[in-house]
C-alpha cells in the first residue's frame, strides 16, 4: 500500500469548449482518453478531499493544459480553483496499492 490517494480527472465540456477556443481541433482530443490518474497526499478522511484537491490542482492543471503542447500565454490561470472544478470532474481512491515489486520512478 502507498502512502497516496489517487484522484482521477476527466474532462469536462468546459474544457473541451476552451481548447476550442484556442484552436484545438475537435478531432484531435475526440480520441483523448479525456482522463488522468494522479498521485496525491494521502486522504483519510472524505471532508480532507477538497483541500488536498486544492494543494494539488496547480499542478494537475498545469500537467493536463502543458499535454496540449500550447502557447504559455494561452494557459489559464492555475491557482484558480473554481475554473479547475469548472474544467476538470474528480473522483477519488482513499486506498492506493502498488502490485509490481519494481521501485516507483518518476520521469520527469
Amino acid at each position: 500500500m502507498l502512502n497516496r490517494s489517487a484522484v482521477v480527472v476527466r474532462y469536462r465540456e468546459a474544457f473541451r469548449d476552451w481548447l476550442r477556443s484556442i484552436g484545438v481541433e475537435e478531432e484531435e482530443f475526440e480520441d483523448h482518453a479525456d482522463k488522468s490518474v494522479y498521485l496525491v497526499a494521502e486522504c483519510d478522511y472524505p471532508q480532507d478531499r477538497e483541500e488536498i484537491l486544492r494543494e494539488s490542482c496547480s499542478a494537475i492543471f498545469y500537467e493536463e493544459v502543458s499535454a496540449w503542447h500550447l502557447d504559455p500565454e494561452q494557459y489559464p490561470d492555475f491557482n484558480d480553483f473554481d475554473l479547475f472544478r469548472a474544467w476538470f470532474e474528480t473522483e477519488f481512491f482513499d486506498m492506493v496499492s502498488d502490485a509490481l515489486d519494481e521501485p516507483l520512478t518518476k520521469s520527469e
